[in-house]
Parts: structure tokens; C-alpha cells; sequence
């Protein structure tokens, strides 16, 4: 692949760590598919674990653990200065990054005290959702003050260049939240087809006969309780596959509950828990469905692989990134979140029949398209000859 841009670009996309979640991959494709077309990418991690397989991208790693220190604001002012160093020491070679990428809330906040610019925010999650969890359940004054405080933070810390990764998300964090950021807009995430169907071709120990897969973090916001609920009201006789892993201890005592809870729904044995899988996309292509049932997402990044493998794909209508996806025929397999039955009308109704899934529709998720758009709005901000 060759690029079609005059001029050489050099990226840095900064990512927490590289556990294996679908937010990892991402920042990976992006580094990815600007190497392919003829630019200079850096992936900086700022703390391990490196769960996914980095194939030839530069990966620059700033910590080898996770706290420098154990007062926060010593940690970040040491973060932020480990990483202006190894920004120094890359540019030492008379070329200097043209802009940076940052995938997750820390890096969010530490590109931004390093001092590197331009950063632009891939904004991913519902900040409304956050903002409730910040909350919480105070009541009243306290209430009122917890959530201008956060809103304060929030557009503060949110007011420079944003991309979002959905049309809703751009525009919950402008009309619902107020943010006033230097530039914002929605690029969609980058999707590899060729690599994610050579990956599904893999070996993998998947079940042998038909099976119902959800492939997610196990953690509250992505609701596998909600989803054992709606498995238990569907009645159908297909196995649940729950494909992966926790990363703390909230998220481990989750696993737990949702454990008990598929005992308590006399449905344990036709549940598997299979954990983390370094290439889930076997499991993904072989599914009879894909059943997602999330309180909030970004732009899910596992619902729009699963129909690139070619899967049909139910989904709760979660703020935000669904509804975007799974439009025209699909957007009937939307159903409300929360709703255990309106899920298990869904998964009976695509298991009896599923639309095409229209290849044209997906090519707006193609790498190439993401990175073009993405080199097309630094230009439109810092010109052509910067």
C-alpha cells in the first residue's frame, strides 16, 4: 500500500497500557495503517500490561509500572516528564511529530501537563454516563455541587481538539454537556477487514456446535448481567459464550456475581466462561450471534467487527455508537437498555432470520478512510505545509 498524501507525517498515539481489549486495538490499527501509507507512527504505553501482539509498530514504553509515586500529583508530574523526554529523544533525528493521538483517560490528562501539541482527544465513552458515575447517588445541594465540579473538570479539561468516534457522542458532549473545545469532530474508528478475516481463519477451541457470543471486558458497564437475564427469557437451547477477562477487583468481584447469578438462573451449564483470548476473532466469525448488551459505549468496536466476519449482531441501544452502526434493516435488532426481554426477543428474531449484512455500509469503517480523514482535519486546522 502506498500513500496518496505529498507529505510524510510523524504520529504519536498514546495509549494506557495494551491489555487486551478492544480500545487497544484500535490505537494499533491506527499505527498500523499510518505506517502502511508511508508515515512515521508511535504507540507510547504508559504502563504495562502488553497483551496484544504490536507486530512491527514502534512501541515506546514509559513506565515499567504503573504508580512512579504515591502521591497522584507526584505520579503525573513524573509521567508527564518521562514522556516529554521520550518525545525529545525520538525528535533528535531533526524530525518533529507533527500531532499526537491520545486513547484513554490518563493519557488524556498527561499529554496535556507534558505540554505536547497539537493533541487531538479521540473522545470514546459516553461522558453523560461518567458524569452519573461521578455523581453518584448524592442528593439535593451536594448533588448539585459534585456535578458542577465535574462539569467544571470536565470542560476544562476537554477544550482542546476533539475527535469523537460517533455523530452522538460529538453531540452529547457539545448540546448535553457544554464543552467549548479549539476544534471538534467524528472520525470513526479504523477497521482492518483484510487482517480481522485473516485472524478469524485462525485455530481457535470453539465450540463445535452453534453458539451465542458476547466478547467484552467483564466489568458493570458492559452489563453480562443483563445479558444472562435475557439469555434465561430467550429459552434457546444455543450455549452463551462469554469471552473475556477482568482487569481489577471491582470487575473480579462482577465476575463472581454473574457467575452466581447464572446458577441462581438455572442456566450455568450452557454458560461458558472462557476468558481472554489474545485473537477472539475466531470465536467472533463461528458465532450463530453476537450479543451485546452495554449500559454505554463509544463506538463499539466489537459489533462492527463482528459484521465485517460476517455475523449477525444484536445489541442494546446505548448511548452512544449502536444506533450509528446498525442502521436500515439492522436497526431493528436495537432494543432498549435494560431490557432483558426486548434482548431476548431480539436474539430469538435474528437467529430466526437475519438481514444481508450490506458491504457497502461497512466501508465507511475502513483504516484508510479513518487515517484520511484524520491527516484531512490536521490540515484543515495547521495547513498543508506544516
Amino acid at each position: 500500500m502506498t500513500t496518496d498524501h505529498p507529505k510524510k507525517r510523524r504520529v504519536g498515539l498514546f495509549v494506557d497500557s495494551l491489555m487486551g481489549g478492544g480500545a487497544e486495538r484500535v490505537a494499533l490499527n491506527f499505527a498500523e495503517t499510518f505506517i502502511e501509507l508511508g508515515h512515521d507512527a508511535r504507540v507510547f504505553v504508559l504502563h504495562p500490561p502488553i497483551e496484544h501482539e504490536v507486530g512491527h509498530v514502534p512501541i515506546h514504553l514509559v513506565s515499567d509500572r504503573e504508580r512512579l509515586a504515591d502521591w497522584r500529583p507526584l505520579n503525573k508530574w513524573r509521567y508527564a516528564r518521562r514522556i516529554r523526554q521520550l518525545v525529545r529523544e525520538i525528535e533528535q533525528d531533526g524530525v518533529p511529530f507533527d500531532f499526537f493521538i491520545s486513547n484513554a483517560e490518563d493519557s488524556d490528562r498527561l499529554t496535556r501537563l507534558a505540554g505536547l501539541d497539537p493533541v487531538f482527544i479521540r473522545y470514546r465513552n459516553s461522558l453523560v454516563h461518567f458524569l452519573n458515575a461521578k455523581v453518584g447517588k448524592a442528593t439535593g445541594f451536594k448533588r448539585h455541587l459534585r456535578r458542577r465540579r465535574w462539569l467544571s473538570k470536565f470542560r476544562e479539561r476537554y477544550n482542546g481538539h476533539i475527535v469523537t468516534v460517533s455523530k452522538a457522542l460529538q453531540t452529547e458532549l457539545v448540546d448535553t454537556v457544554g464543552l467549548k473545545p479549539a476544534s471538534i469532530t467524528t472520525i470513526y474508528n479504523p477497521f482492518d477487514f483484510d487482517r480481522l478475516r485473516r485472524l478469524g481463519e485462525e485455530p481457535a477451541d470453539t465450540p463445535k456446535t452453534p453458539y451465542i457470543l458476547y466478547a467484552a471486558r467483564i466489568t458493570p458497564r458492559k452489563r453480562q448481567d443483563l445479558l444472562l437475564k435475557a439469555y434465561a427469557h430467550s429459552k434457546l437451547d444455543l450455549p452463551l459464550v462469554l469471552l473475556g477477562g477482568t482487569s481489577c477487583a471491582e470487575d473480579e468481584a462482577f465476575e463472581r456475581r454473574i457467575k452466581a447469578q447464572a446458577n441462581e438462573l438455572g442456566i450455568a451449564e450452557r454458560v461458558l466462561f472462557a476468558g481472554f483470548h489474545r485473537n477472539p476473532y475466531p470465536w467472533i466469525r463461528r458465532a450463530a450471534l453476537f450479543a451485546m448488551s452495554s449500559d454505554s459505549e463509544g463506538l463499539p468496536t466489537v459489533l462492527i467487527e463482528s459484521l465485517i466476519l460476517g455475523t449477525p449482531v444484536v445489541s442494546t441501544d446505548c448511548p452512544t455508537g449502536p444506533s450509528e452502526i446498525l442502521v436500515g434493516p439492522l436497526a431493528d435488532f436495537l432494543s432498549p437498555v435494560n431490557d432483558a426481554k426486548a434482548l431476548a426477543d431480539n436474539m430469538r428474531k435474528a437467529l430466526a432470520a437475519y438481514p444481508p449484512i450490506d458491504a457497502v455500509m461497512l466501508e465507511r469503517f475502513r483504516c484508510e478512510e479513518t487515517i484520511r480523514a484524520y491527516l484531512a482535519h490536521y490540515e484543515s486546522l495547521f495547513g498543508t505545509a506544516n
